[in-house]
């Protein structure tokens, strides 16, 4: 068997980027965080219900106990730009994606804005009214 790993190893080996985004998927999760589950993704609803077919902008919509992250996605030269609403927190969002952290402050009405992030396994955390800290599931953007 271990002689089938290495020859798999030689002849496709597993790019840095899928074992960089497999380590902070398994490294990061926390016991004290509330998990936001998607409730809504544009990119599985059929063709031309939500967008048309060269449109680069991707919906996303999570939701935990009282609190709730809706994302506009928009891809651009290779770049990720998240545009997101959050109601039910307040303070920070901090946006986590390829190894790196991105904290943006969240606006008096729940808006924050990320550009320029690689594309990859994405999340995005906030802490709710209460304290509790609310993490969105990782999400290939």
């Amino acid at each position: 068997m271990e002689s089938l790993r290495r020859a798999a190893a030689a002849i496709d080996p597993v790019p840095d980027l899928v074992t960089r985004n497999a380590q902070a998927a398994l490294s990061t999760r926390r016991v004290d965080e509330e998990l936001a589950e998607l409730v809504a993704d544009s990119e599985l609803l059929a063709p031309g219900r939500v967008r048309a077919p060269d449109d680069d902008t991707r919906l996303l919509s999570f939701e935990a106990a009282g609190v709730s992250v809706e994302l506009q996605v928009e891809y651009a030269g290779g770049l990720v730009s998240l545009r997101g609403l959050v109601s039910g927190a307040s303070g920070e969002a901090v946006v986590e994606v390829a190894g790196q952290r991105h904290a943006v402050p969240i606006d008096e009405e729940g808006w924050f804005v990320v550009t320029g992030l690689p594309r990859g396994a994405t999340r995005v955390r906030v802490t709710a009214v209460d304290g509790t800290a609310v993490v969105t599931r990782w999400t290939s953007v």
